[in-house]
C-alpha cells in the first residue's frame, strides 16, 4: 500500500460494500475487502484494491490486513450485531480514525459508539421517498 493514500478496510462484500471497495478504490484509496464468502469475492468486478477471504471478527486477520495503520473501516456485514462488534474493536482497541457500519435495524444505533457513522439504507429509502413525494 502507498503511503500517499486513505487506508481502508471493507468488510462484507455484498452489493453494499462491494460497491463502497471500489468508489474507494476508484478515488486512489488503498483498500482491502474482507469476506468469509470466496464466493462473494470471486464476484467482485472492477475493483483494484486486495481481497481477502476470511472471518474479520477474528483480531488476527484484522491484523494481518492492517487495521492498525487503518485511515478508514467500513463493516457491511449482513448482520449488525457483526458490524456493532467490529465497530467497536476498531474504536477502543485500534483507534481507527473513521469507522461506519451500516445497521439494517436503525434502533441499534442507540447502542453504536458516538464515534461511528451510521449507514441504515432503510431509513435512506424512506428518506429519499419521502424527498420525492414532497417534490411532486
Amino acid at each position: 500500500m502507498s503511503n500517499s493514500s486513505m487506508k481502508s478496510i471493507v468488510i462484507g462484500a455484498g452489493r453494499l460494500g462491494s460497491n463502497i471497495a471500489k468508489m474507494l478504490s476508484k478515488e486512489n484509496n488503498d483498500v482491502i475487502l474482507i469476506d468469509r464468502n470466496r464466493e462473494k469475492l470471486g464476484n467482485v468486478v472492477d475493483f483494484t484494491g486486495f481481497l481477502e477471504s476470511g472471518d474479520a471478527t477474528d483480531l488476527g486477520l484484522l491484523e494481518e490486513c492492517g487495521i492498525k495503520d487503518a485511515d478508514r473501516l467500513v463493516a457491511c456485514t449482513d448482520d449488525d450485531n457483526t458490524n456493532i462488534f467490529i465497530s467497536d474493536v476498531c474504536c477502543y482497541i485500534y483507534s481507527v480514525p473513521e469507522v461506519y457500519i451500516r445497521l439494517k435495524d436503525s434502533r441499534k444505533m442507540k447502542v453504536v459508539d458516538d464515534r461511528v457513522k451510521c449507514i441504515c439504507p432503510f431509513d435512506l429509502s424512506l428518506e429519499d421517498f419521502a424527498e420525492q413525494k414532497r417534490g411532486e
